[in-house]
């Protein structure tokens, strides 16, 4: 590695929490190395998904983030202005929910924690949590088998007392429980589910090193932006 830049830096240059670049560095999403327990990162990366992140677009605030993962996955979003759900709409119809990824990841602040190995299934039940990612996949009939991982959403008013009650201790690499953390104003808007929206969840799977898991969520992610297609085409 020629030049690499500690966590905090890449952090600061990304716009985005240490702990996220943690993890995104534990998941093989950033190009990194570990040494003596620090994460160090390519200078040249973190430069080069800068600039994507400015080509991309503006990100989405947390709120419209949810509602366009609403109205994609064939849900409506009854609380939003209608100028601002017709612009969402039109975004993904011309765009494609695959092209719009990088502008929704404000929609959680992602951590990492590890859970003693017979409470993921205890995790799993907590009704304070939202699956999604391979949590969720067995409810949309994907064909992925989970393991004793644990992938979900959840109210930020609800994390403290989540993780003492499950016992659940943070880490920077690996771990068997990820939490997506999302305001409170917003999960309000989502209603009472166990299973995060399928436009989520795909993204969510998309975003994963297992390759099977990979290619089901891009399968959903296609699935979604072909029936978004066919309504805007129906729509005329």
């Amino acid at each position: 590695m020629r030049d690499p830049v500690s966590v905090s830096e890449a952090a600061k240059t990304l716009k985005l929490s240490p702990a996220r670049v943690r993890a995104m560095a534990s998941r093989g999403q950033l190009p990194a190395a570990k040494i003596a327990d620090r994460w160090l990162i390519e200078r040249s990366v973190v430069e080069q998904r800068k600039k994507q992140k400015a080509l991309s677009g503006r990100r989405f605030t947390p709120r419209n983030a949810w509602a366009l993962l609403m109205l994609a996955s064939g849900e409506d979003a009854p609380e939003l202005d209608p100028s601002v759900r017709s612009r969402l709409k039109r975004a993904l119809a011309l765009e494609g929910l695959g092209a719009l990824a990088p502008r929704l990841s404000d929609r959680a602040d992602v951590s990492s924690y590890r859970a003693h190995s017979g409470e993921p299934p205890h995790v799993l039940e907590d009704e304070a949590l939202m699956r999604s990612g391979i949590s969720a996949a067995d409810s949309l009939k994907l064909g992925l088998l989970p393991g004793r991982e644990v992938d979900g959403y959840l109210a930020q008013s609800r994390l403290q007392s989540f993780v003492s009650q499950h016992a659940l201790v943070p880490v920077a690499i690996g771990g068997n429980v990820r939490l997506r953390v999302v305001p409170d104003e917003v999960w309000l808007s989502l209603g009472s589910r166990s299973v995060a929206p399928p436009a989520s969840v795909a993204l969510d799977l998309a975003d994963e090193l297992d390759p099977r898991s990979q290619a089901a969520g891009k399968e959903l992610l296609r699935e979604i932006d072909r029936n978004q297609r066919a309504k805007a085409k129906s729509r005329g």
